[in-house]
């Protein structure tokens, strides 16, 4: 199951890439189409058919694992602040572009580079998984995790307000999906923990959350081009 959802979400990811690549060469929403390269970058590197020889060509020191972490990062940052924008939420873009959001998002990226530094990870292994009992390790996961709950929790705000708002039937739908989405990252973090450690659940509710974003974007996309444009109408002139 878990193989399937890696594969179905790198499909809708990069569907979703081709889909605004028009965008990104006219200049429109630049944001929204980066974060969808960056989403594709990390779900095909969580993928052992691409991490590893992609590792391979970066040394065998698993370089493409800091790759997926910082994607994930730039995919959240971008992700999170335009969802809110879109939802009207200037509690929730504060949060995430604000003084706290930009320090929390600062201090993942460094904690991340430095404990890489520190960990011994020599020899590509998919997800990390044959590095063990390592502290350094240990503060890289959480560090890579940090700032993507964070920002999942602020989205969530801005999503939940939308989803019970009295918008049109399509835009809650979307923030739904949205909603959903971003909870279900949230709710990875506790199972994060050694002590009730879930990581095939992890994997589930990462990859479903994908999923769910992605089609919750689809539909707030759809919205927008069958949205009726206002005509203006100017008087006659007189003469």
């Amino acid at each position: 199951m878990i193989l399937i959802l890696q594969w179905s979400a790198l499909i809708v990811c990069l569907a979703c890439t081709l889909w605004r690549a028009p965008s990104l060469l006219k200049g429109r929403n630049r944001g929204l189409t980066w974060a969808f390269v960056l989403a594709t970058v990390s779900v095909a590197l969580s993928l052992p058919e691409i991490y590893l020889p992609v590792d391979a060509v970066l040394g065998g020191i698993n370089l493409a694992n800091v790759v997926l972490r910082l994607s994930m990062l730039g995919v959240f940052s971008l992700l999170t602040f335009r969802v809110a924008a879109a939802y009207d939420s200037p509690l929730a873009q504060t949060l995430i572009r604000g003084p706290l959001g930009v320090t929390v998002l600062a201090v993942s990226a460094l904690g991340l580079c430095v404990s890489y530094v520190l960990a011994d990870v020599d020899g590509s292994s998919t997800g990390l998984v044959a590095f063990t009992h390592q502290p350094a390790l240990e503060a890289y996961h959480w560090f890579g995790i940090a700032y993507i709950g964070y920002a999942a929790a602020c989205a969530v705000v801005a999503t939940a307000k939308a989803a019970f708002s009295r918008r049109r039937v399509v835009d809650r739908v979307a923030a739904s999906f949205l909603l959903v989405g971003f909870s279900l990252v949230c709710a990875t973090v506790p199972l994060r923990f050694p002590v009730w450690a879930n990581w095939d659940a992890v994997d589930i509710m990462t990859f479903s959350a994908i999923l769910f974003v992605a089609l919750g974007l689809v539909l707030v996309w759809l919205s927008f081009i069958r949205r009726p444009v206002a005509v203006t109408t100017q008087p006659p002139r007189q003469h």
